[in-house]
Parts: structure tokens; sequence; C-alpha cells
């Protein structure tokens, strides 16, 4: 798999878990916010990420969730997912957290509990599952310029909160996938990975989980086997299948990834420097971006639409829109949806 492909599906497949409201319980859970306790939150409800500015502009969260405590007082969580540090990071969020708490001035939720003047309150969380130490400042109000005097009270004080990962000292508890998530981020050899995956074939055929298991099974193959080196591994989103390769294949992945090294590094070398190589890199890439996004297609479809949106795909040469649409197809239900979607662009 190129470095095009691997990063194609890499932000989709990570926020299928923030997208799912059972993971977000147990992330609440495992990683209590202040003045939010997961046993007080009786009910979970997807709310609506794209936020619209007074000027019409558009900010889209990772996922934006409506919590309903025992009170029935209501609370909203914005989650954003990052694989690399972003030193805009609070000004996104307080950017998001500002076009919600306007929506919702404008449109307030409950019945008469809210109003103009009153409205829930908002949490917010980056999961971060980096390699490099999140080093973004945590305050808003420590980037900005206020004088000698320090920022002044003009200036927003708001906290962004961040779960790294790759260094959580996450709480025992196999069946919080929450935590089975951080821990399988942080295996770097596939037999590390094959162990910590073993809570997960409590989920294999269970109906309630089947959402959530589809989306380890994603993850693992786009994302955490590329990230330790094993670009070979056949792609599914189907948990069974995925546990049993790493089950039946560790064995050999040593000499497959060193083979497949050497290969790479030899292709590599043929067309450095070379303008005209460059440029066929390019279209390679392309090329294999529309191939992978065929592949997903017929895994989650079937077959039929795979010849009408080939002829879509080829007359497409951004790489970005491209990135978009293999975020579409986890979120689209069904082929029709997608091919309509994409006769939009």
């Amino acid at each position: 798999m190129s470095v095009a492909e691997m990063r194609l599906p890499h932000d989709a497949a990570f926020k299928r878990f923030v997208q799912n409201a059972e993971f977000v319980r147990h992330l609440l859970r495992a990683q209590p916010l202040p003045g939010l306790d997961e046993a007080d939150v009786v009910e979970i409800e997807q709310a609506r990420t794209n936020l619209i500015h007074p000027d019409l502009s558009q900010r889209v969260v990772d996922a934006a969730w409506k919590l309903t405590l025992r009170d029935g007082a209501q609370v909203y969580l914005l989650v954003e997912c990052q694989s690399t540090p972003d030193p805009s990071m609070p000004f996104r969020i307080l950017n998001a957290a500002s076009a919600l708490y306007l929506d919702l001035s404008r449109n307030p939720p409950g019945a008469g509990r809210y109003s103009a003047t009153r409205v829930p309150g908002i949490k917010h969380l980056t999961v971060y599952s980096g390699r490099t130490k999140w080093t973004v400042a945590e305050e808003v109000s420590k980037l900005v310029e206020a004088g000698s005097g320090g920022p002044g009270p003009e200036v927003p004080r708001m906290r962004c909160r961040v779960l790294d990962l790759r260094r959580w000292k996450a709480p025992d508890g196999k069946e919080n996938p929450a935590v089975l998530l951080a821990r399988l981020q942080r295996c770097e050899d596939p037999e590390a990975l094959r162990r910590a995956a073993e809570p997960l074939r409590n989920w294999v055929g269970d109906a309630d989980h089947a959402e959530l298991a589809s989306a380890f099974a994603t993850w693992i193959t786009y994302v955490r086997l590329p990230e330790i080196g094993v670009t070979w591994a056949p792609l599914s989103d189907n948990l069974e299948e995925v546990l049993e390769m790493l089950e039946t294949q560790p064995p050999t992945w040593g000499d497959r990834m060193r083979e497949e090294g050497r290969v790479m590094g030899h292709e590599q070398g043929r067309e450095e420097g070379r303008e005209e190589g460059r440029a066929e890199e390019r279209r390679e890439g392309l090329r294999r971006e529309r191939k992978l996004l065929l592949r997903l297609a017929r895994l989650r479809y079937g077959g039929g639409q795979v010849g009408p949106l080939s002829v879509v795909l080829d007359r497409i040469t951004d790489t970005d829109l491209l990135e978009e649409i293999g975020e579409w197809l986890l979120v689209c239900d069904s082929g029709e949806a997608l091919m309509a979607r994409l006769r939009r662009v």
C-alpha cells in the first residue's frame, strides 16, 4: 500500500470510533471530563457537526453529541481527532464551541428549560493518536499576546483537553473499547498487536457490537498494520477475518516486510531526481487511490456500483477530494447514496 493509500482512510477510519455512541460512553467512563460523570448520562444522541457561522461559513467537527443527564439537563460534547499536533487547535475548538453556542441560543433545546439567554454547557475533547508528544498549548489565553500585563479579561480562558492515546495511563478494563483502542495504538509489532486484539473476539457475531467491531477491523487493517510496517495485509472490515489473519500470519510477516522494503527501495531509487518520474509518480498515486476507492466500494456495496463509480473517479485529479470520498464511503449507507453525493461535486 502506498503512502497515499495509507493516508486516504486514516482519518475516516479513526473518526468511526468517536462517531459511535457506545464508544463515546465508554470513553467518558474511562476518561471523565470535569463536571461530567458518565454514570449520570441517561441518553447520548448525535448532534449536528456542520456548524454555521453568521457569515455562512461552515465549521465541521469530527463528532458532536448531545448528552441528557438524570436531572434533565443537557450537555454537548465536541470531539476532534488528530494524528499530528496542530498549533491552532485551541482556536479551532473555540471556533466550533462559539458556533454551537450561537446555534443553541437561536434554537434552544429542551421543553422550556433553555432559552436564548440560558443554553446548555459544551464540553470538548481532542483525541490524539500521533507518535510525537502533543506540545500544543492547553489554554487559548496562552496563544494571545495582550501587552506586558498578560492576557486581559477579554481573552477567552478555555482549557483544551487532549487525550493522548499513546501516553494515556488508561484504567484496567479489557471490555472497554476506548481502553482497548489505546492499547492497540501503542503496539509496535505484529505479535503485540495480535495479543492486544484478543478481547475483540468476544464481539465476533454480536449484533449489538457490529458497528464498533467493523470500526476496529477497518482501523487495524487500514491504519495500524501500515503504521507498524505491514503493507501487504488484506483489507477488510470483517472483524472475524482480521482476527484470523492476525492469528495465522505473524510467522511470515518479517520476511514479507523486508522483501517489500527492498522492492520499494529499488523503485524509488530509479525515479528519484527525475521530473518525468515525479509526474508519473503522482499519476500512479492517483491511480492507486482510485483503485483503493473502488475496492472499498466493492467491499461495502457489492459490485453493482463499481462501474459508474469508476467513470466518476477517472475524471477526478484532486487528491484531497479523493480522500474526502474515502470518508463518504464509510458514512454513506448505500452505493446510490454515494453516487448522489458525488453528483453534487
